[in-house]
């Protein structure tokens, strides 16, 4: 690798997607988010009570929903996923406290789900860019970085769970900020190798705490930590220090566990209390069975609720990881191929997890369970972006509309999602963007915003985030030709989101539909929706 770099002009963009993610936000308090608020409330009780359990909450007239596990050890009621996430919504509890004050307000669930999603979904993924960036432009280049980075955030889901309190896009940084930590150290591209390591091992093994499935990208890391163990020297010492480093989070999750659940191994999927999420994780090992063609249909080629679906460029970003895996053993190539194959081996291990997952995962924009791995097709589109130029030549300008269609109807499609509804039950639904979103944008819905009362409106913020994605596209056209082939795929892109409407509606759809516009916020006069204010165990005490 080239040594580190900064790169003029990188935070033009990097503030544009902040704008995006930032613009609007969709919240609808009667919904109670089963995924958001067992941690909200155990975030509160870390602050207010400085205990993780949350019967307490529950008293106060919140209910955490299903994703909820009974502790063998104290009886009380506890989340079902690991803690991590909860850590960070303590912080955002305190922050959401001190503004409600600053403001002579009282504290509600609104405004703590507001931070509580700013802080562990879309600031995360601002950092994640800005680190991919500024590790990445050496290897590949600021231009394909760039359109790589901008696919990722407005064309994939990790749009949508940027603006939900869920810990995906939280885990996903924490991930790839330890896999170029260590990749870098091992690899001797550092001269901090020892701290880098270390630091890299914590980051990625932190992840864990956050979302137990990011556990199985620890065997490739393990990989890259062997290689840099067997080159001797500062690289050795950078993979012992990696593994220590990664040792320390693992031990934090296994004393949480223990005080918890009794055992170091003992997870709140072990303990949940819906009966039908208990059969499920009582399954293998907690709910991993044998990989099934009904698991890849659904999580992966689905048009509906697949990776494929929602994030059609993927494929070419997986190609792009092939090309640069099976380059040539050049010195120059040498760091582009190592970042190829440890990105497609993360991404490929996952693959093979989803497919033998027997749950499907509730409330998703996508596949869920994928969503921390997104990151390494940047890596793919970086290649992508890079040949596309040759590659246009020799195929009649294909390439550039292929690219086109698919990333403007993923950045149609998650753009909706993300800024309408996140919250999509695909339970009595055949296609949510036909039967969910495309509707209520027709209905002219607006979320919450930033900037004022009502949300900026969703098809100034779509239409941005398609300029955006095509723009990063065209950058590499070498002449009228290429431009207008991105042109043409981006009117196919915006068939393909209109195609939709063509798929048989569910029998239920429609009912679905009017709860979402029932429960909607703001209200038809523009006026916030009332919130369950939440008082301190201060203001309790007092009274």
């Amino acid at each position: 690798m080239a040594p580190m770099v900064r790169p003029k002009h990188r935070g033009w963009l990097l503030l544009g997607l902040c704008c995006l993610l930032l613009a609007n936000f969709p919240y609808f308090e009667a919904t109670r988010n089963a995924n958001e608020m067992p941690r909200l409330m155990q975030a509160r009780a870390l602050v207010e009570a400085g205990e993780w359990a949350i019967d307490g909450g529950i008293v106060r007239g919140l209910k955490a929903g299903p994703d909820v596990a009974r502790s063998p050890v104290d009886g009380r009621m506890y989340p079902n996923k690991p803690p991590g996430a909860s850590v960070v919504g303590a912080a955002a509890y305190i922050t959401a406290e001190a503004s409600a004050k600053l403001g002579d307000e009282s504290l509600t669930l609104r405004g703590l789900t507001w931070w509580a999603r700013l802080w562990a979904g879309m600031l995360p993924t601002c950092l994640l860019c800005l680190y991919l960036h500024r590790v990445l432009t050496p290897v590949f280049g600021r231009g394909p970085v760039e359109a790589g980075l901008a696919w990722y955030v407005l064309a994939t889901p990790a749009v949508a769970y940027a603006h939900v309190f869920y810990g995906h896009q939280l885990a996903a940084c924490l991930l790839w900020v330890g896999c170029g930590e260590i990749l870098r150290a091992c690899l001797g591209e550092t001269p901090r190798s020892s701290l880098m390591g270390f630091l890299g091992g914590f980051a990625a093994s932190l992840a864990i705490v956050v979302e137990y499935g990011v556990v199985f990208a620890g065997p490739v890391l393990a990989v890259v930590c062997g290689l840099g163990w067997r080159r001797g020297g500062s690289q050795r010492r950078a993979a012992a220090w990696a593994v220590v480093g990664a040792l320390v989070p693992v031990a934090m999750l296994a004393s949480y566990h223990r005080a918890v659940f009794g055992s170091p191994w003992a997870t709140g999927y072990h303990h949940v209390t819906n009966a039908d999420f208990a059969a499920k994780h009582g399954q293998g090992l907690l709910g991993l069975v044998a990989p099934t063609w009904d698991s890849l249909a659904t999580h992966i080629l689905s048009w509906s609720t697949g990776l494929i679906g929602w994030a059609p460029a993927a494929l070419a970003g997986v190609w792009g990881l092939w090309l640069a895996s099976s380059q040539t053993k050049a010195r120059r190539q040498s760091a582009k191929r190592t970042w190829a194959r440890t990105c497609l081996a993360i991404f490929a291990t996952y693959v093979a997890v989803t497919m033998s997952l027997n749950f499907t995962g509730g409330w998703r924009v996508g596949p869920r369970y994928m969503v921390a791995v997104l990151p390494a097709l940047v890596v793919g589109w970086c290649v992508v972006a890079s040949r596309l130029p040759e590659l246009a030549k020799k195929h009649a300008y294909a390439c550039y509309l292929a690219m086109a269609a698919v990333l403007t109807y993923g950045a149609v499609v998650n753009g909706l999602a993300a800024n309408l509804w996140p919250h999509i039950d695909p339970t009595n639904i055949h296609h949510p963007v036909s039967e969910v979103l495309l509707p209520l944008w027709q209905a002219g819905r607006g979320p919450y915003g930033i900037v004022s009362g009502a949300g900026w409106p969703v098809s100034a913020v779509v239409v941005a985030s398609c300029f955006v994605v095509l723009w990063m596209l065209g950058r590499g056209c070498v002449d009228r030709a290429s431009r207008v082939a991105v042109l043409v795929g981006a009117g196919v892109g915006l068939a393909g989101v209109w195609a939709t409407t063509a798929i048989q509606p569910h029998p239920r759809s429609q009912a679905n539909l009017r709860y979402i516009k029932k429960v909607w916020e703001p209200g038809p006069d523009g006026k916030p929706g009332r919130s369950l204010k939440l008082p301190t165990e201060r203001n309790l005490s007092a009274k």
